[in-house]
């Protein structure tokens, strides 16, 4: 389905009530955590577009308070129409307001239905921070479970998916946000399938592929650990990069970044898949100090044969 703007656009929506924690779920994708102190309440639909593997994502940050999703609900022929995934964020530190967070996210499921869509749901809950996961008194697995069993009893409808979320670790926004994407990407397998061959010929232990908003467009990963490893690295090299990029004069994609802690090495390359397109980077890590950069040419030629193909 598309958004009303670009027929060819794919039709993002993150709803919720107001201060569950949407914007700043944007903001950390886009590595502007500075601005979460001056973050201010989202008013009516806020849109912006970008690129995710040569195709067009609208992306609709709702604002959650009680007269604009009012009116979301009244004008949903609007709103609604065309959504190809719902992101519903649930505050789960605001416990009193568990109940009208979910009748909420259920009349926008009907209206859903009432317009004859069924778009993926992934349900957020957010604010799952670290340091408050075991405090008895914020009892947010028992929120986790209550609300996750409610919305699994929905009357016809089951396309939901769900994560824990929290600003306090960027993976978790990283990975469900990686993995509600690549399934709008039909050749998601093929990228993976020739990542783990570059990694196995080159004896290295993990491989992640990002673009420039932050999400894992391909991976490979010897054992979980690793995958534990690069997943915890990667939006720091990608802040890093940030701060390189706005140092130099020029653009130089041919650098990349090597460096030693706890017994490997990591390498990080940012490039261009294809010419005019946006910055992609790899980050990869394995025992020995030794790489081969025509290895990594190899394999960026190979991707860029892959996403150069019709979709």
């Amino acid at each position: 389905m598309a958004s009303e703007e670009n027929p060819n656009a794919r039709k993002v929506i993150f709803t919720g009530l107001d201060n569950a924690g949407k914007t700043s779920i944007i903001f950390s994708l886009l590595r502007e955590i500075s601005k979460f102190a001056t973050i201010k309440p989202t008013r009516n639909a806020e849109r912006r577009n970008f690129e995710f593997l040569g195709m067009t994502i609208s992306e609709w940050d709702l604002g959650g308070q009680e007269r604009f999703r009012k009116t979301y609900l009244e004008k949903s022929h609007l709103i609604f129409r065309g959504t190809d995934i719902m992101i519903y964020v649930v505050d789960v530190q605001d416990r009193e307001r568990i109940t009208d967070s979910c009748a909420y996210l259920y009349n926008v499921v009907e209206k859903f239905s009432e317009l004859g869509i069924m778009p993926s749901i992934y349900i957020f809950f957010h604010k799952f921070d670290p340091d408050l996961i075991n405090d008895p008194k914020m009892k947010m697995e028992d929120t986790y479970n209550f609300l996750k069993k409610k919305i699994e009893g929905f009357k016809n409808y089951h396309n939901f998916s769900f994560f824990k979320t929290t600003v306090f670790n960027m993976p978790s926004i990283v990975n469900a946000m990686s993995e509600l994407f690549i399934k709008l990407y039909p050749k998601s397998n093929v990228i993976d399938k020739t990542i783990e061959e570059f990694a196995h010929k080159s004896n290295i232990e993990g491989v992640e592929l990002l673009d420039n908003n932050s999400l894992i467009i391909g991976s490979y990963y010897n054992n979980e650990s690793v995958r534990e490893l690069l997943n915890s690295l990667s939006p720091y090299f990608l802040r890093l990069n940030d701060g390189f990029e706005r140092a130099e004069s020029e653009n130089n994609d041919e650098n990349f970044t090597q460096i030693e802690r706890a017994g490997k090495y990591f390498v990080f390359k940012r490039f261009k898949l294809v010419k005019g397109a946006s910055l992609y980077y790899l980050l990869f890590c394995k025992e020995d100090p030794s790489f081969n950069p025509e290895e990594i040419d190899i394999l960026i030629t190979l991707l860029n044969e892959i996403l150069s193909q019709e979709i």
